[in-house]
């Protein structure tokens, strides 16, 4: 079951006017309906693809903290209604609008039974997710944990005798479970196909892969952080993770290009207009470092006096600050090329995927076909590829934040300009890409001879 807010109104808004927004609640192909709400907002507040209030729009903070928690409020209410009346198979046409009018009238239903009724994973789960302050791309990480785990209920129901009524509840999942959840997650390739079944309710569209330690520790983090918000709560007592191994986490040494490849790069003949325009904010990413959410969101208002300002997405929530880039010659270069184009965006980005392909397309038509060294995060073991089939958007974030490393070798000042959080672990791994540096650390040798 999701429940999304939307801002539908056929007409302009005055400056200052305030629409209502709607709530609607889709299950599969069950139920879909949409309802009015009295939650009133200026049509200017609104991300439209986030489903949520601009993060860098200016709201009064107390206004946007009342309005925040009521679309919260009003979400688990028909949250919890919905689970309790499924049960009882009474969820029919009119359903969200008399849930909607009753939590106006301050009417709950069967007010005992809720006070009682244990709240089952997936409310909880949905609760936890709502209730976070995070990015349109990391709420869309939580809901792709939550579709794994339902998908490992329909694997215990199918594997094992007598458990065809299998639920992941919170209050029973011990050391066994998360290892048998591990296992499921790290194979769920081999699985599914096994057992047909588990894709029947739940059907996904990608092909399933072996999963690395790194993708499992990072799955397993936010289910630890579900259950330690689940017990400040106070929504169950049960801690499975007392001696539960966390997979552990291991990143080779990153990948950067040459400032020669880049340069090589933005001068090759592109085959197709579109691959050209494609190729150009690639380069324009490895000259200011941000990642791809951030790219995708500029607007021609991002550059202000001859330099990139904005906040980053993912770091907004913890502190906030503005990230200030000066814009070198090519990055100024690219963004005149394209000043005169219809619209507000900055570039002419496309969907991230095609973006990817199409990174991967211009290094082919430019040659740049280098071998590297990587660590395969499912072997951990090394492997060699040609530069070109492995380019993609981080690529660029790693080529800006290596190159200047190596020029200062100061992680912090090198996160004030890539909107990575002070102190990032990621910096250490950059410690350990440049030959350039070690040649001259080893000189120092030399120096002291005789």
């Amino acid at each position: 079951m999701t429940i999304r807010y939307e801002l539908r109104t056929t007409k302009k808004a005055a400056d200052g006017e305030r629409v209502p927004l709607h709530v609607s609640v889709s299950d599969g192909r069950d139920f879909r309906k949409r309802q009015v709400t009295k939650i009133l907002i200026e049509p200017s507040w609104w991300d439209a693809k986030a489903a949520e209030l601009k993060k860098r729009v200016l709201i009064p903070e107390a206004e946007r903290s009342v309005i925040a928690k009521e679309m919260l409020a009003l979400r688990s209410y028909i949250s919890e209604a919905y689970g309790i009346d499924k049960e009882k198979d009474k969820i029919g046409p009119a359903w969200l609008e008399k849930m909607v009018d009753n939590y106006y009238k301050g009417k709950s239903q069967t007010p005992k039974k809720r006070r009682s009724r244990k709240k089952s994973f997936d409310e909880l789960f949905t609760m936890f997710a709502d209730g976070r302050e995070i990015s349109p791309s990391r709420t869309r990480h939580y809901h792709v944990l939550q579709r794994m785990i339902h998908r490992y209920e329909a694997y215990v129901r199918a594997s094992l005798p007598g458990k065809s009524r299998y639920v992941f509840d919170i209050d029973d999942v011990d050391l066994d479970t998360l290892n048998d959840l591990r296992d499921y997650i790290r194979n769920e390739h081999l699985y599914v196909a096994q057992y047909p079944q588990i894709m029947e309710a739940r059907p996904e569209r990608r092909k399933f892969t072996e999963r690395s330690e790194n993708y499992l520790h990072g799955l397993f983090k936010l289910i630890k952080a579900f259950y330690a918000w689940c017990i400040k709560g106070g929504y169950t007592k049960n801690w499975p993770f007392t001696d539960f191994e966390m997979p552990k986490e291991e990143y080779g040494t990153p990948v950067i290009m040459t400032l020669d490849e880049v340069e090589h790069l933005y001068l090759a003949k592109m085959p197709t207009k579109m691959l050209e325009e494609q190729r150009d904010i690639f380069v324009f990413q490895c000259n200011v470092g941000c990642r791809v959410g951030d790219l995708m969101s500029y607007t021609k208002d991002s550059v202000q006096n001859g330099a990139l300002e904005y906040i980053a997405a993912k770091t907004l929530h913890f502190s906030g600050r503005t990230v200030v880039v000066p814009l070198n010659s090519i990055a100024l270069e690219i963004v005149d090329k394209y000043k005169d184009r219809p619209g507000n965006r900055l570039l002419p980005f496309i969907s991230e995927q095609n973006y990817n392909d199409n990174i991967k397309a211009a290094f082919t038509a430019a040659g740049i076909t280098r071998l590297v060294t990587e660590l395969d995060p499912v072997t951990r073991k090394e492997v060699k590829h040609p530069l070109n089939e492995i380019a993609s958007s981080h690529l660029a974030r790693r080529t800006f934040a290596g190159n200047i490393y190596r020029q200062v070798k100061d992680p912090n000042l090198v996160a004030s300009l890539t909107g990575h959080a002070e102190g990032s672990r990621a910096f250490n791994r950059y410690r350990e890409i440049d030959l350039g540096m070690k040649q001259d650390l080893v000189r120092i040798l030399e120096n002291k001879r005789g």
